[in-house]
């Protein structure tokens, strides 16, 4: 039985930033595959600084490219990952936490 998207109802990119060598070309890249379901929840603004920051948890079925260097691309949204838990180290699930900035 193939995966269902159920409750996670946003379908984001997935990007990673330039690679920091000489010979980088200073573009983003997405990741393969680039598409996913997730769920975007905003926190308590408690969890957010006072610097114009949205704090939000991001859930999505597991992408082995997903690292600290990615970024969630959502509608006009950026989405910033600041923490990455691997569901009980399962490879199934992904909780993000993320913050992107308030216009």
């Amino acid at each position: 039985m193939g995966w269902r998207a159920g409750s996670r109802n946003r379908l984001v990119t997935l990007w990673k930033g330039p690679d920091t060598t000489d010979d980088a070309d200073g573009f983003d890249e997405a990741l393969e595959p680039s598409t996913w379901w997730a769920t975007i929840e905003p926190l308590s603004p408690l969890a957010s600084d006072e610097t114009r920051m949205q704090a939000s948890r991001v859930t999505m079925r597991y992408h082995p490219q997903v690292t600290l260097d990615c970024f969630i691309k959502y509608g006009t949204r950026t989405l910033f990952i600041k923490g990455v838990q691997n569901i009980d180290d399962a490879n199934r699930e992904l909780v993000l936490f993320c913050t992107e900035a308030i216009p």
